[in-house]
């Protein structure tokens, strides 16, 4: 395999995942009191395989904090981690704080996101966060502490 082709597959399942969750979001926009549809976690736990079921998990146990800055409305998500007590933070599509990121996805290129990635993507569109609008500098004080 060539190095073009192993970049791309990543890349590919990202698209892949990408509209599945517009799918989901779609659905749910039309019919909100419905369950996800058995075709789109079938499709989701295809792509994401284990990390789908664990990160299922976290959002049933809830705590999930999506902080939205005032003026420039970006998201970031504080999710629980397996302790009680620690957390994680969260940009679903780019960055998790957690070791399994920076190893699994980042390092050995084995998965396209985290279970913590997955859960707060899962969350956001299921509406089972807590939402907190902040001061833009939260957000990037919350950053800056978990990336010293």
């Amino acid at each position: 395999m060539s190095t073009l082709e192993g970049a791309a597959k990543p890349l590919n399942i990202a698209r892949a995942a990408d509209a599945c969750f517009a799918d989901l979001q779609n659905y749910l926009g039309q019919n909100p009191h419905a369950d996800v549809p058995d075709d789109i976690l079938a499709s989701l736990h295809l792509l994401f395989g284990k990390n789908f079921a664990k990160a299922l998990e976290v959002v049933d146990g809830g705590g999930i904090v999506c902080f939205v800055g005032e003026h420039t409305g970006r998201r970031v998500y504080k999710v629980p981690g397996r302790r009680a007590g620690d957390h994680y933070i969260v940009f679903p599509a780019h960055y998790c704080a957690c070791q399994s990121f920076q190893y699994d996805v980042v390092g050995r290129s084995e998965a396209v996101a985290c279970k913590h990635q997955l859960a707060a993507r899962l969350a956001g569109v299921l509406g089972r966060t807590s939402v907190s609008r902040v001061p833009d500098y939260t957000i990037a004080h919350m950053l800056l502490e978990h990336c010293a």
